[in-house]
């Protein structure tokens, strides 16, 4: 039975904090029912920049809220916009409300009506302006890397939010990785600051959901700019409460009706690729995830674990691609490059050579070093393994396949020890 129409009956509480880059305001409306009269409430933001960053959580019925925007009070935008529910929330983490997803309005916005067709109750909007960015160009640290593949170069966190108003959690659990999860966020497809959306994204997990942090390891922009998220290893809030042993990506954008672009999923690629080769796990694989009991692929969906459409109706079905594109990369480009910086490094003396069961290696006296074992496709044959100085070291070899072996240390300085081949 249908409830008669109603004025809705509204009291709007707002708080708001201003800061140097970036500012944000709620705005409170603790009871709205199905109502012939909209009332215009002001959004308590001043000097929006580069754009208008809202959210809205509500006890009630999903997607019940209508809600349209106007520069001025007078003018609105038509037609009314259904407030759709955020598919990435878990309801044990929302406790029960319902959530939008994170939307973006023109900074010229400063009104806003809202409408129910059912009744609706603790209605809180979220707004945040996230401030303009510098230009800056990603890079990365000098590092030992354990496998041939290169970390891709990234913007790290002061990068994308200079002024230290995105924290990370004080706290972070680390987890060892096992499967890397695909996202998009759901988010439109084109903006003017990528670095803007990012930190818009922050504040909705942060703000509007309640999460510690941003909820992803890393983030792709459309340009194929790679955004730290949490740290790697970090358990992150991506996976339907069962985080442990992944690492989160995110696309940056919408993917229902068409696809990345091809410099975010050549970054993609890049990034999953140094990944797996620090991993020593292959991409076409599957393998249990422990923390969900379910046989996933190394590289997955967010739809293969939870209930939820992302990554997007288009890009999903193509990840069998994406996964085939790793591997290439893996194979061709990193072995390439292994093998180029191996000729500039010194020889490597192993014995026994052939080996049979056991290796012993002799670690530099002046530096301790990663040890690869590479197979002659250029694959990782096992996980690296950490030398210290001077160490002298058993390497079990029983367990592989006969044949030629490659095998070399890195150094923390990035200097490089080789064999010739290695014969088991």
């Amino acid at each position: 039975m249908k409830k008669p129409l109603l004025c809705a009956s509204a009291v709007v509480l707002i708080a708001w904090n201003g800061i140097c880059q970036g500012q944000r305001a709620t705005v409170s409306i603790p009871f709205l029912a199905p109502s012939v009269r909209e009332i215009a409430y002001s959004i308590p933001l001043s000097a929006v920049n580069p754009f208008l960053a809202w959210s809205v959580i509500w006890h009630g019925e999903a997607e019940a809220l209508h809600v349209r925007f106007s520069p001025d009070g007078r003018s609105w935008s038509d037609p009314w916009a259904v407030v759709n529910t955020d598919a990435h929330a878990s309801e044990e983490q929302l406790r029960g409300r319902w959530v939008s997803n994170l939307q973006f309005e023109s900074e010229k916005m400063r009104y806003f009506q809202v409408r129910t067709q059912a009744e609706v109750r603790d209605v809180v909007f979220h707004f945040y302006s996230p401030g303009a960015s510098a230009p800056v160009e990603p890079s990365s640290q000098p590092e030992a890397l354990p496998c041939p593949c290169p970390k891709p170069p990234y913007l790290k966190r002061q990068d994308w939010c200079p002024a230290g108003n995105c924290p990370p959690y004080p706290n972070p659990l680390y987890t060892t990785v096992t499967h890397i999860v695909i996202h998009h966020s759901a988010t439109s497809n084109t903006a003017n600051d990528w670095a803007a959306v990012v930190r818009a994204i922050w504040d909705f997990h942060v703000n509007t959901n309640g999460w510690a942090d941003i909820g992803y390891n890393w983030l792709i922009d459309p340009n194929g700019v790679l955004y730290e998220g949490r740290a790697d290893n970090v358990i992150g809030a991506h996976f339907c409460g069962k985080n442990a042993a992944t690492m989160g990506v995110c696309l940056i954008g919408d993917f229902t009706n068409q696809m990345p672009t091809t410099a975010a999923q050549n970054r993609l690629r890049d990034l999953i690729g140094w990944k797996l080769c620090t991993m020593g796990d292959r991409p076409l694989d599957s393998a249990l995830h422990v923390p969900s009991g379910l046989v996933l692929p190394r590289v997955c969906g967010h739809r293969d674990g939870c209930s939820t459409a992302c990554p997007g109706n288009t890009f999903y079905p193509t990840l069998p691609n994406v996964r085939t594109s790793i591997a290439n990369y893996i194979a061709q480009v990193c072995s390439a490059a292994s093998i180029a910086d191996q000729k500039k490094g010194e020889l490597l003396h192993i014995f026994p050579n052939p080996v049979r069961h056991t290796l012993l290696v002799q670690c530099p006296e002046t530096s301790g070093a990663w040890l690869h074992l590479v197979r002659i496709d250029g694959r990782l044959a096992q996980a690296p393994q950490w030398f210290s100085a001077g160490g002298r070291y058993s390497v079990d070899v029983a367990h592989l396949p006969s044949g030629f072996y490659h095998l070399y240390l890195i150094g923390i300085n990035g200097q490089r020890w080789h064999s010739s081949f290695l014969k088991l």
